[in-house]
């Protein structure tokens, strides 16, 4: 697993902020564009971005996604990555 978060208002909205203790070697060490696939089998388009200090998802396919599962704060969202592939879980 790469990381497990609460969802808050602001990751709705915006851009899904990772926690600082994410598995940060499973991730790209640069700005990506992430092909996630949900647990309905869809493939996502997410922004990734990083910095010395912080990391999010975001773009068109992270509000999508949002609004596809009708995400709301208080959920969990589970990042994994296996082999190349990385896989997203909400749990309501």
């Amino acid at each position: 697993m790469i990381f497990e978060k609460t969802v808050e208002q602001p990751d709705i909205k915006n851009k899904l902020k990772l926690p600082s203790d994410s598995n940060w070697e499973k991730l790209p060490s640069a700005a990506a564009t992430l092909d996630v696939k949900d647990q309905d089998n869809n493939t996502w388009k997410f922004k990734y971005s990083k910095s010395a200090e912080k990391a999010d998802l975001g773009g068109k396919g992270w509000k999508d996604f949002v609004k596809n599962q009708d995400i709301k704060a208080g959920n969990k969202i589970s990042l994994y990555k296996t082999g190349d592939s990385y896989t997203i879980k909400v749990k309501k």
